[in-house]
């Protein structure tokens, strides 16, 4: 099976591409889905951050590999892109059966020269490697830089979607997801893939997304990356979107039965109460 591809456009017709490739497939690479320019101006954010990214932390993340993270609070651009259409679209499709979905971490990873290759694995496997019995999440990685076989483009396998934990793919079955600067990769957390080893001088950049059903942990903190008032005057659907919201029937409310985005907006009302679903 090969990873479908498609050419971001926004409107029904592309939406319907991307939520059967993700059916079909479990993956998908969306490309023209954002500007080069505004790759290149989310590489020039996050530059000033090298000297604090985690380098060489373990083999499965990359002895020549950098990671930077929290990219919502240090890039503008990222920002604007966080909640894309293809995003929404996928998330909406793939997480809809619950209550909610959220925004779980990003990461931007450099893979740089010489690095090998990362053992295939699930993403969902941070959630203690339980078999669910549903999809609890929905990936990305954006290509910051164009992402090559010889580079280090991620290698996923198409339709692994449907395997087990046990039954883990062969390289060889696995593809390189090739692609354009501005290009999207989508991925549910069941499928298996792995970053490429880099095999040229240059460096492959991608900005790394995770996304899961709102009543897992995210992966990383918001709430001490994103702290109320750093957030002030981002829009209210983005807030709600990285976790200042109530995540279902009594998950994630503040304090006394409090909406959380009160905490960043103390001046506003808000409903009270922890109940998202009632019986009546």
């Amino acid at each position: 099976m090969e990873i479908p591809r498609l050419t971001w456009s926004d409107d029904d017709d592309t939406r319907s591409e991307v939520t059967r490739a993700l059916d079909e497939a479990g993956c998908c690479v969306v490309e023209a889905a954002a500007p080069a320019a505004a790759m290149d101006a989310i590489h020039d954010e996050l530059a000033g951050f090298d000297t604090v990214g985690s380098v060489g932390a373990s083999e499965f993340e990359g002895f020549t590999t950098r990671r930077t993270g929290a990219p919502l609070p240090r890039s503008a651009t990222f920002r604007a892109l966080a909640m894309h259409p293809a995003v929404v679209t996928a998330g909406d499709h793939v997480l809809g059966h619950a209550t909610g979905w959220r925004f779980s971490a990003a990461e931007y990873i450099q893979i740089g020269p010489g690095e090998t290759a990362q053992r295939l694995h699930r993403d969902q496997w941070k959630y203690d490697m339980l078999n669910f019995p549903v999809e609890v999440e929905l990936n990305g990685m954006w290509a910051v830089t164009d992402f090559t076989d010889k580079n280090g483009a991620t290698r996923i396998a198409p339709g692994s979607h449907r395997h087990g934990n046990t039954d883990v793919p062969a390289v060889s079955d696995t593809i390189a997801a090739e692609m354009p600067k501005g290009s999207l990769l989508l991925y549910t957390g069941t499928v298996y893939h792995g970053g490429g080893a880099n095999s040229t001088e240059g460096i492959r950049c991608g900005l790394s997304l995770q996304h899961a059903v709102s009543w897992l942990t995210q992966s990383t903190n918001q709430f001490l990356e994103c702290p109320p008032e750093a957030v002030a005057d981002w829009p209210d659907d983005l807030l709600r979107f990285i976790g200042y919201a109530k995540a279902g029937n009594g998950l994630g409310y503040w304090r006394d039965s409090e909406d959380p985005l009160a905490a960043v907006h103390p001046d506003r009302e808000f409903p009270k109460g922890w109940a998202t679903v009632r019986p009546d």
